[in-house]
């Protein structure tokens, strides 16, 4: 009796999934219910409790550190500070998503970098261990980085200097922050690129820290709150999906610190 209920939940949430992006829709961030443990917070609390902190950097368009930072160990990369001066070469600015990461199958391609997707990669996926993979953005658009084991909630805050003269304001200073899911999807032998958005976030200092949860959570119609390396999973072991990745649209305008911490929940 268990493996048959067992196999019924398995064949409804496939059958979510099955579907795909335009039978499984997300809902908009301002219209999910509050219910996490950290939701109630006043924004700009400093929380406490154990969590992994990663540094997202801006640093001027011209600045070179050269090599990929890929300690594991390492809690910080490094981005353009504003996207609108930075050029990967003369003519080349950056879009999304850019770049295979390390741990893509070897005869996989995942660069296909949109015109109206500007900003950085961040590819993302789940392992034994938190670790950055790639810290360095200004080589190829894109960093890589890797969570550990189970759910987290995410939230995020700009930190940084006040402006200097005759710059801009600092509430005009923002990154847009866009949660994305991209697979091959196989109809009849025939190979179709899909792309599932599943929010974005605007950071600006004066909003301090913002839950940035949803961000990793298939929130569907249907009532089911998805965990997105969980959804990932079950692409993976249908046949009919190929290349199921998980990144950050990172697109940068004038913020210097902005600061990621992951809250275990599970």
């Amino acid at each position: 009796m268990k493996k048959l209920l067992y196999l019924i939940v398995i064949m409804l949430v496939l059958g979510l999934i099955v579907t795909g992006c335009d039978l499984l829709p997300v809902v908009p961030t301002a219209e999910k219910d509050e219910t996490s443990m950290l939701t109630k917070a006043k924004p700009g609390t400093d929380f406490s409790g154990a969590h992994y902190n990663l540094n997202i950097i801006g640093k001027k368009s011209d600045w070179s550190g050269g090599g990929s930072y890929d300690n594991p160990d390492r809690h910080t990369m490094f981005v353009p500070e504003d996207m609108a001066d930075y050029n990967l070469t003369a003519d080349t600015p950056c879009y999304t998503p850019s770049g295979t990461p390390s741990w893509a199958p070897s005869d996989a391609d995942y660069n296909d970098p949109r015109d109206d997707f500007p900003g950085i990669t961040i590819w993302m996926t789940q392992e034994d261990e938190f670790a950055v993979l790639d810290g360095n953005a200004f080589d190829d658009c894109k960093l890589e980085f890797q969570l550990a084991p189970g759910r987290y909630e995410v939230w995020i805050v700009a930190k940084a200097k006040p402006p200097k003269p005759g710059t801009l304001e600092e509430d005009e200073y923002y990154t847009d922050i866009t949660g994305w899911v991209r697979y091959y999807d196989i109809v009849d032998t025939k190979i179709e690129y899909v792309m599932c958005k599943l929010g974005t976030l605007n950071v600006k200092k004066k909003f301090g820290w913002q839950d940035a949860t949803d961000l990793f959570y298939f929130d569907t119609e249907y009532g089911n709150d998805m965990w997105v390396f969980t959804y990932l999973g079950l692409l993976e072991e249908d046949s009919d999906y190929e290349n199921a990745a998980y990144f950050w649209q990172y697109d940068n305008h004038g913020n210097k610190l902005v600061k990621v911490r992951f809250y275990p929940v599970d």
